[in-house]
Parts: structure tokens; sequence; C-alpha cells
């Protein structure tokens, strides 16, 4: 808890650090790094799909009830690393079973992309849609409200 506590004393809004919250805090009901919430635009509807952000400093992995998405670089360092991973943490982030994490992962989804979600887009695939704007990548689960934004230089769970 010292831990966390020292990370945050040690944040600022600004765009050079992360702004996590703890985890004792209330999720949420907005997505992105605060201020207006943007007007939906319509998401194109997939099974599956292996996507990259423009600047392909993000790639990310869409099904039907879950999605994740690695970042390449990064301004800001995850929470500390749970005693349950014994893999890499925090080189990205999940939504699965309908909560938003930070991955556990011993592999990377970069490279594998097949498209790029461009800026003023957005994809779903069952209850999960990612939308891309330049300020950075939002993922959600519809059905639970969880996600995630994901950006070089910042990054929020909800």
């Amino acid at each position: 808890m010292l831990a966390l506590l020292g990370v945050l004393a040690g944040c600022s809004g600004t765009e050079d650090r992360a702004t996590p919250a703890p985890s004792t805090a209330v999720p949420s009901a907005k997505a992105g790094f605060g201020g207006p919430t943007p007007t939906p635009v319509p998401a194109t509807e997939v099974e599956e799909s292996r996507f990259r952000t423009p600047t392909q400093n993000i790639a990310c992995v869409l099904t039907d009830s879950e999605v994740r998405c690695d970042i390449v670089r990064k301004k800001w360092s995850a929470p500390s690393k749970p005693s349950d991973c014994s893999l890499d943490w925090g080189n990205g982030m999940a939504v699965s079973d309908g909560k938003a994490t930070f991955t556990c992962a011993g592999d990377t989804v970069v490279g594998t992309s097949t498209s790029t979600l461009k800026y003023g887009r957005a994809v779903r695939s069952g209850t999960v849609r990612c939308d891309s704007v330049h300020t950075g990548l939002t993922c959600k689960d519809e059905e639970t409200g969880h996600g995630f934004t994901l950006a070089s230089g910042k990054y929020e769970l909800f």
C-alpha cells in the first residue's frame, strides 16, 4: 500500500505521467481521460479482430467477450506486480470476464495486427467495443461498463 501511495504521490494530471486510480476506487462510468464524453460513432461489427492504432504503438486482439491490448512505448508505470503473476506485468491491459486489468503475460500481441483502427473509428465484437481517438484507445465491455483507456502518456482503468 505504501508503494502504491508513493506512486500516486509522484503522479500529476499531465500527459507525461500516469494517473492510476487506487484499487479501492469506484469505477468511473465515463470512459477516457475526463472531459466531455465524445459522441459515439457507429462501430464496425466483427467476430474477431487483430488491430493496431495509427501510431502502431498499441496492438490489440478483440473477441466477442475479451480484448487484450499491448503497448510498445509508454511514459507511465503499472502498479506493483501482484504476487500471483509469474510472467511479465503491465505491458498492456485487458478486459476479460467483464473486468479490466493489467496484463500478466509471457507473450505479446504486438506485431500480430492485420488492420489499423483509424482515429474516430470503433470496432465491436459481442459485448466488447474499442474506440480509437488521437488521445488514446478506449476498450470496454458494454455489458459491465468496465474497461480501460490506454495511451503512451497515461492510462485509466474503469
